[in-house]
């Protein structure tokens, strides 16, 4: 996910670059395919370098951010009506632990330091560029690692008229985000937090404030506190007229589970809907399951939709292992903060596809797997006897060779797959059951099964 991809273009981020140690001192290295212009002739290099060794002594370490878009210790970029052009530079001390940063103007052909700050954490988290107060020119955000605690800490860079004024942001993240939750047209800065011994887990928005000229909280909503980290986080639409933030995050026992952050703007509240909350201070969420499925744009409309997943029926015999789960794919509805069905699908994250299951098979038919030959097997569910009847569909991933060696007649090719060099076949093959019983088309077929990608 590359939020700030569209921002990063229209501010004109100039160059990154890569910096590194040379025989135990300091020496800058410009990558010159990282940049979108190269050093000047005059020596970029040397006199940043100069510069750095002005305000850090001889001795000093650069350090690198270990996230965002930006991972040199030395970033170049231009901001500003005038197209200004700055570095910025992180690095330690041996005379002093705490890290630092440096920013550094070019004028009149030549670099120097406008302003150096240093701070208590203990590596960088990443450096982002964002126009925090509209007005037209970027400021530097950077977050700071505490290893110690698990959570981030922030600080902020404006430069104004030729000085910098470093902001304070009293606020600790796990995860930041630069996007318009508000839907305001502009955009916002959104900080998630998994809980510690002194806060629960949040969701806050922070927008500038022109009375304290820096970024304050204007918006917050309790995230699940049984979330112990977050597996993936996505920004977009959760419906067809509301943007939103999806969280997928584990819990300390594996399950998965997700929330839907969207700003009610009649309200003006951040909401949570899918997190529920009892008298006990007990949480409970429809969408925890027991496997990794992610939320996504499962049918490409634009929206991420967010998955349920349940365990289909199978005779009490079966193989735990094989009995397969019915996944259903909804989209937030933030009229009542419920989850609205999309498609159903049955999921296979082995052989890379999924089958998108047909509405009327509802749940007269199940699925098993079969791992050692590679098939997913669906049949008529006697719900009477607890029992299978009538296979329906067989899906197949054939080998290249297997499937050159088949009988091309009795399957249906769906699609190939490629990966580490070796080509796959998926293919189906369709019961007739005699009785009326639901089954499919060939034409179906290729249209319900899909890789997943």
């Amino acid at each position: 996910m590359n939020l700030k991809m569209n921002r990063i273009i229209r501010s004109a981020v100039c160059a990154v670059l890569t910096a590194f140690l040379l025989a135990g001192c300091s020496d800058i290295s410009f990558g010159e395919q990282t940049l979108l212009r190269p050093p000047r002739a005059t020596g970029d290099k040397a006199e940043i370098q100069t510069v750095i060794k002005e305000q850090a002594g001889s001795d000093y370490m650069l350090k690198y951010p270990q996230t965002g878009d930006f991972r040199s210790a030395v970033t170049l970029f231009e901001t500003g009506q005038q197209n200004s052009e700055y570095a910025v530079a992180f690095y330690s001390t041996e005379n002093n632990t705490k890290l630092n940063i440096s920013i550094i103007s070019h004028e009149d052909e030549k670099w120097k330091c406008l302003g150096s700050y240093n701070n208590s954490g203990t590596g960088v988290d990443r450096i982002i560029f964002e126009d925090l107060n509209n007005d037209g020119s970027d400021e530097i955000l950077v977050g700071w690692s505490t290893y110690n605690t698990g959570q981030n800490t922030l600080s902020a860079y404006s430069i104004e008229n030729g000085t910098v004024r470093e902001m304070a942001i009293d606020e600790i993240y796990t995860e930041i985000l630069i996007f318009d939750i508000t839907q305001d047209k502009s955009d916002d800065l959104v900080l998630l937090s998994l809980r510690n011994d002194q806060t629960p887990s949040s969701a806050r928005v922070l927008q500038y404030s022109e009375q304290e000229k820096r970024p304050i909280v204007k918006f917050s909503v309790e995230l699940d506190s049984d979330v112990v980290a977050f597996a993936d986080v996505q920004c977009g639409k959760v419906n067809d007229k509301t943007q939103g933030i999806v969280i997928d995050g584990s819990k300390n026992n594996g399950q998965l589970t997700t929330q839907v952050l969207y700003f009610d703007s009649q309200k003006q509240l951040l909401l949570n809907p899918l997190v529920l909350q009892n008298e006990n201070h007990t949480t409970t969420n429809s969408t925890t399951r027991k496997n990794a499925t992610a939320s996504r744009d499962i049918n490409y409309d634009g929206i991420i939709e967010v998955p349920v997943v349940a365990q289909m029926s199978a005779p009490s015999d079966t193989d735990a292992g094989s009995i397969c789960s019915i996944t259903s794919w909804k989209q937030l509805n933030t009229d009542d903060g419920s989850l609205k069905t999309e498609l159903n699908t049955v999921m296979n994250y082995t052989d890379g596809y999924y089958m998108i299951m047909p509405e009327d098979w509802g749940s007269e038919v199940t699925c098993i797997s079969d791992a050692e030959n590679r098939e997913m097997n669906f049949y008529i569910w006697d719900s009477q006897n607890s029992s299978l009847s009538d296979k329906v569909l067989t899906i197949f991933r054939f080998t290249r060779s297997d499937w050159d060696n088949a009988d091309k007649d009795k399957y249906i090719m769906v699609d190939s797959v490629k990966s580490n060099g070796t080509e796959s076949v998926i293919a189906a093959q369709v019961y007739n059951t005699g009785d009326g019983k639901p089954g499919l088309s060939e034409s179906e077929i290729t249209k319900r099964i899909k890789l997943i990608v």
